[in-house]
């Protein structure tokens, strides 16, 4: 801050100018308000007769969008003189501090909704129909610079546009991000859910009267829950279904294709001889699982990997 002396310095030199008779005047506001990325001399002060020819004396850089920054009138005195301010020819009023606010816009969240729905639409295409955004939490008043701006919308890699989403919003003025801010969308997708018709028990057999297909919010169902009913027909029941649940795939096995006591085939191939001998499957298994097998020529413990109802390749 400036001392007393200096504030008294300055006071005789402007007095000795009007003396002189000069032929201009500077006079800096304790507060001003800019649109600008940088303060220049005519943001902040009035000019008048020679005093104009320092207008474009940048001062320092602007604060960010709607925020404060404080400049020192001693500092600022040094910038104007070194730029040829002669107070013999312009008298001058500068603050020892004086304040400068960058102007600021507020983005709308009905303009965050409208660039997340664009997103949205390129992003998903034809499935943008299905798709419906309920709700935006912003993370506080987003502002940016006075003047003309477009959105650009993002989500994380591999993120699925469904429930609660955080999406970044790049906001460019002048092909120039300006500013970033997250926002959590909250996304409703409708599709087809698979329902269960009828309580079935640990074990039945899904038939094709035993499901049908409801639109519903995937969001709300959990993310396994089958979306096809062929999909599910001939799945084995692995715990208790109520009616109108959604069907989900933890919730089923495939059928057996071989089961304990089964008699098969039992394969062996290995450098390009190929061996056959009858065995006893051991345990139930699906195609391609490995099961224990039983060969009934030997008596023999072995383990194969199911090929189908009938034929088991062994392991040499």
């Amino acid at each position: 801050m400036r001392s007393s002396s200096s504030w008294l310095l300055a006071g005789a030199l402007a007095l000795a100018a009007e003396v002189a008779g000069a032929a201009g005047r500077l006079t800096i506001a304790p507060e001003a308000t800019v649109a600008g990325e940088e303060v220049r001399l005519r943001d902040v002060a009035a000019l008048d007769g020679d005093a104009e020819a320092l207008a474009e004396v940048p001062l320092g850089p602007a604060p960010g969008a709607g925020e404060v920054r404080l400049f020192d009138g001693a500092l600022v005195l040094g910038k104007l003189k070194r730029a040829g301010l002669d107070p013999r020819v312009v008298t001058y009023d500068i603050p020892a501090v004086f304040r400068v606010r960058r102007a600021a816009q507020e983005v709308s969240e009905t303009a965050v909704r409208a660039a997340i729905e664009a997103f949205l639409a390129e992003r998903l295409g034809p499935g943008a129909t299905d798709t419906v955004l309920r709700t935006v939490e912003l993370p506080g008043p987003i502002r940016l610079p006075v003047g003309g701006f477009t959105t650009h919308v993002s989500a994380p890699a591999g993120a699925e546009l469904l429930g609660r989403v955080r999406l970044a919003l790049e906001f460019v003025m002048d092909d120039r991000p300006v500013r970033t801010a997250w926002v959590t969308a909250d996304l409703a997708r409708f599709g087809p859910v698979v329902l269960v018709r009828r309580s079935l028990a640990r074990g039945e057999v899904i038939t094709a009267d035993d499901v049908e297909v409801d639109r519903r919010d995937l969001s709300q169902v959990p993310r396994d829950t089958f979306t096809a009913a062929a999909d599910a027909v001939g799945l084995v029941v692995r715990t208790p279904l109520l009616p109108y649940a959604p069907l989900r795939r933890e919730q089923v096995v495939m059928p057996a294709t071989v089961r304990r006591g089964d008699a098969v085939l039992l394969v062996l191939d290995h450098g390009g001889l190929r061996i056959t001998v009858p065995g006893e499957v051991r345990d139930d298994a699906v195609r391609g699982e490995r099961v224990h097998v039983t060969n009934t020529t030997s008596n023999k413990e072995l383990t194969g990997r199911v090929v189908d109802a009938r034929t088991v390749a062994v392991d040499f």
